[in-house]
C-alpha cells in the first residue's frame, strides 16, 4: 500500500537552518535565508490569489 506523498514539503535541497514552520498550518517550509517565506507552498498561493486585483464593478 503506498501514501500520497504531504503536499506543503520544503525543497529537498533546503539546509535544515533555513527550515522553519508555516505561519498558518505549522508544515514544514523554506522560512529562513534567500528565498524564505513564512509561508508553505499552499498558503503561499492562497495568499497571492487573495492579492490580484479584482475587475471593477459597473
Amino acid at each position: 500500500m503506498t501514501t500520497a506523498a504531504p503536499v506543503n514539503l520544503p525543497p529537498p535541497q533546503c539546509p535544515p537552518q533555513l527550515l522553519g514552520h508555516c505561519a498558518r498550518c505549522q508544515a514544514p517550509c523554506h522560512r529562513y535565508g534567500v528565498g524564505g517565506n513564512p509561508l508553505c507552498k499552499t498558503h503561499k498561493a492562497e495568499a497571492e490569489a487573495l492579492q490580484k486585483p479584482r475587475p471593477a464593478a459597473l
